[in-house]
């Protein structure tokens, strides 16, 4: 006959120990909180078969979804080819321009950039939001951009982006073999203003914390704001830099006497006509003979064409912003990029025409992109940036 007091949650009596040896079960007290509306219970039964009264009827039935333990429990999101903990995982940039430079749209531009990579023969990167806000930025860019063919509207307020980053880098070295990089990188979309002389200006705190405890920098310098006093790159550049270095010199954190930061400096609007023109006349501008046969800055003319576009395109302010940059800043950790965030207007077969080349026209009195974007130089600032910061941490203490 079986034991009447088998539990079976208890390992059963060996065959030699008789059931009766058994020790006696000792009661569990009942610690569920006591519900007001719960009467006494006269005996156990009487307190096994209560049950609350059921819910009002407009009651949310999510309302206790989460909480009934029967749900996977929610992970904290983790950065790509990470390792827990692994503080280099995480590239924390600050994005720097004046009003109207075009940072929110070089920002929406860079998933773009990063998935047409293929086109030219290289690993396509993958770039996917690491929060619902930084999803939903790369989702409205990509749209409005690609499909809507419209400009992304101006930020007024502050966003703080995360945006995981999963690609290869090209073969380098003695090994010849492609590496895969993952990193994550966190980016403020900020208003413009907040950049400028007025230091009451309420996002102004909080841009500085952020430039302060970035990595690197992506400055966009905008060719044709140097002639508008309200956009003029200089004023939302020099009040901000003196700021920043005081701020990190007096944490104790400059390097060889300049700011830390790795720099890359974003010459924009290629595509624009008042850019371009001048660019192609003066020699700047190569062509691909290949493919889309678009025309480019090369990359070893960067620089110069920064240096030629202070000293002869637009004036005295844009030399002292170029001189700013190489007496606060370190002039090996600067680097130069020729960009475009939308590229040029490509005829029906695909393929660069100089007589119709602008990618912008006015519709209804607003400024619409011609042809399906193809960003010049937008990815690479980004991409340069990990790649050089991550080679300076192995060879030091990260600042």
């Amino acid at each position: 006959m079986p034991d009447p007091y088998y539990d079976p949650n208890e390992n059963p009596p060996g065959p030699d120990e008789p059931p009766w040896r058994r020790p006696e079960p000792v009661p569990v007290p009942d610690l569920r909180p006591r519900d007001p509306e719960r009467p006494e219970p006269e005996n156990e039964a009487a307190a096994a078969s209560w049950s609350p009264a059921p819910a009002p009827a407009s009651a949310p039935a999510s309302a206790s979804a989460g909480l009934d333990g029967h749900l996977q429990p929610g992970m904290i999101p983790r950065p790509p080819n990470s390792v827990p903990g692994a503080s280099t995982d995480r590239l924390r940039i600050g994005l720097w321009g004046a009003p109207l430079s075009g940072k929110t749209t070089y920002l929406s531009a860079v998933p773009i950039a990063a998935m047409q990579q293929s086109r030219h023969g290289h690993a396509g990167w993958a770039v996917s939001g690491m929060n619902p806000q930084s999803t939903e930025f790369l989702t409205s860019g990509v749209t409005q951009l690609e499909s809507d063919r419209v400009f992304p509207e101006a930020s007024v307020g502050q966003q703080h982006l995360a945006w995981s980053f999963q690609g290869e880098e090209p073969p380098s070295g003695v090994l010849r073999r492609r590496r895969e990089v993952g990193f994550v990188l966190e980016v403020q979309d900020v208003a413009g203003e907040a950049y400028g002389k007025n230091s009451e200006h309420a996002l102004r705190p909080r841009v500085l914390d952020q430039l302060a405890r970035s990595q690197g920098l992506v400055y966009l310098f905008d060719p044709l704001l140097g002639s508008r006093p309200a956009t003029r790159g200089l004023d939302f550049f020099y009040s901000m830099l003196t700021e920043l270095n005081t701020r990190v010199r007096d944490e104790g954190k400059l390097h060889r006497n300049r700011l830390p930061h790795h720099v890359s400096v974003c010459v924009t609007k290629f595509d624009h006509p008042e850019v371009f023109r001048p660019a192609v006349e003066a020699g700047w501008v190569t062509q691909d003979s290949e493919g889309s046969r678009l025309p480019r800055v090369p990359a070893e003319q960067a620089a110069r064409y920064f240096e030629w576009m202070c000293d002869e395109f637009q004036g005295s302010s844009a030399r002292l912003v170029r001189d700013g940059l190489g007496s606060f800043f370190r002039p090996e950790r600067i680097s130069y990029y020729v960009s475009s965030a939308i590229g040029f207007r490509l005829n029906p077969q695909h393929v660069f025409d100089y007589r119709n080349y602008h990618n912008v026209e006015i519709v209804d009195g607003v400024s619409r992109i011609c042809t399906s974007p193809v960003p010049i130089n937008v990815l690479e600032p980004l991409t340069d940036l990990e790649r050089r910061i991550r080679s300076t941490s192995h060879r030091r203490r990260p600042w």
